[in-house]
């Protein structure tokens, strides 16, 4: 595998590794009051945007690290979204 395609995977790893400290910190909390739901939504659309795109060029570094940050800020919408309304409707 060439320099840049290790290189690729380890900022993919490093992006995800960013967001599951999130989850950590979002579970650890169990608040999400400093987020953007919207801000997040957007954000998670350009991310599956971006995944479809390296899909269709067959870049399987590219397809594969795309793939963990799409899996990893799936998990960290989820969560968001769960404490927002959960928190929402205790008050």
């Amino acid at each position: 595998m060439p320099l840049i395609d290790l290189a690729t995977l380890f900022s993919y790893f490093a992006l995800t590794s960013d967001i599951l400290l999130q989850i950590k910190n979002i579970y650890r909390t169990k608040s999400s009051n400093d987020l953007s739901l919207i801000g997040m939504s957007i954000r998670y659309i350009a991310i599956l945007i971006i995944w479809f795109k390296f899909f269709t060029l067959s870049d399987m570094p590219l397809v594969i690290g795309q793939s963990l940050v799409a899996i990893s800020f799936t998990t960290y919408l989820a969560l968001a979204t769960l404490y927002f309304y959960k928190n929402r409707e205790s008050k």
